[in-house]
């Protein structure tokens, strides 16, 4: 539901995975050229009706704040990633 609904508003979500070790583990990597090039999928997703009032409430139910981790990494020079 989230990935589908991200990508069909532009935002390049390219990997998801949950963890061998912790049942309450998931991970997904979205790409973008450079900071300057977020702002626009960001707002795109971030302020849809679809995602305030149907998507969102069912993501913040499912999230385990203290357990939460945002990080935005740069790939290096021979990542395929790139």
């Amino acid at each position: 539901m989230v990935i589908p609904f991200q990508a069909s508003l532009g935002m390049d979500v390219i990997a998801s995975f949950v963890d061998a070790q912790d049942e309450d583990g998931y991970l997904w990597i979205r790409r973008f050229e450079d900071e300057a090039h977020s702002d626009a999928p960001y707002a795109a997703v971030y302020q849809h009706d679809r995602r305030k009032n149907e998507i969102g409430p069912v993501v913040h139910g499912l999230l385990i704040p203290e357990k939460t981790v945002v990080a935005r990494v740069v790939p290096t020079p021979a990542s395929p990633l790139r």
